[in-house]
């Protein structure tokens, strides 16, 4: 195996290849104060014309069966009105985040589309687990699961340079993918994605999220439950085998987080099932 002291230099080049992705779209921290304040249709309607493309996919977003379940969707009005205050949100952020998932992640062993479909699987599971145990931020909670692995879609371009040495020193050391990445190139997905959602000026909570979402046990106590849910769903996605590449079964798990939650082997088989029962509508809002 070579060396494996990365340099300054690698971990810079990494950081200012993260530096070049596009800003987040704006019109999600402009929508959040109108959703919260109920604000009128027209109003909210506005906002999101004043980006015709989110526009677009939120339309075609809306009609998939994962949203909007009882109503025809024509038009942009059509979408605010069927999808309701909470799920209108949750399409406008995975209408503003796919494009940052476009690609093929080849330095985690994943093919096209599937880091995509894998951070929205974590997404909706973490719904189905701020129901289940009654946590009032679901929204944040959505969010900052939707853009947990948001590092990777930088960092595979440089894993997939250095995927033996990470490979080996897993095997050989029994460390975990995570430990390697950061052993190899000085830096792992979870700090880099939380460069990324600081550079988006995302809330603290949601880059507390990003940065801790393997190892929620080292997150400040005021984000440790939202850290905590994350860290669940994405452990129960990774377990159906839904986009988890190369690292997902060498990542940590803090199997201490099952008991915290209350959440029994029971509850476990029961969030799977809700899972799977959304999944077919998962396929096609994926498809969208």
């Amino acid at each position: 195996m070579q060396d494996t002291n990365p340099s300054g230099k690698l971990v810079d080049k990494i950081i200012e290849h993260a530096e070049e992705l596009p800003p987040f779209p704006r019109i999600v921290q402009k929508l959040m104060p109108l959703i919260q304040s109920m604000a009128p249709v027209k109003e909210i309607e506005a906002v999101i014309q004043y980006d015709p493309a989110i526009a677009a996919r939120v339309i075609a977003l809306s009609r998939s069966p994962l949203y909007a379940r009882k109503y025809s969707v024509t038009s942009l009005r059509d979408a605010i009105v069927a999808l309701g205050n909470k799920e209108l949100i949750k399409v406008v952020l995975a209408a503003c985040s796919a494009r940052y998932f476009q690609g093929t992640p080849t330095g985690y062993d994943l093919r096209e589309g599937e880091l995509w479909e894998h951070s929205v699987s974590v997404a909706i599971m973490t719904d189905i687990l701020t129901e289940h145990i009654k946590f009032k931020n679901a929204v944040t909670a959505y969010t900052a699961a939707l853009l947990h692995d948001i590092g990777k879609t930088i960092l595979h371009f440089h894993v997939k340079d250095e995927f033996e040495n990470i490979l080996t020193m897993v095997k050989k050391e029994r460390i975990n993918f995570l430990d390697a990445e950061r052993r190899v190139l000085g830096i792992d997905h979870q700090q880099l994605g939380a460069l990324i959602a600081k550079k988006w000026n995302l809330p603290d909570v949601i880059v507390a999220v990003v940065r801790f979402h393997h190892q929620p046990e080292k997150v400040v106590p005021k984000f440790r439950q939202i850290t905590k849910l994350v860290h669940v769903a994405n452990a129960l996605v990774t377990s159906m085998g839904i986009g988890c590449g190369v690292d997902g079964l060498t990542q940590p798990f803090a199997e201490t987080t099952l008991t915290e939650l209350k959440i029994s082997p029971k509850l476990s088989e029961k969030l799977l099932a809700e899972f799977g029962a959304r999944f077919h509508d998962l396929k096609e809002f994926l498809g969208k």
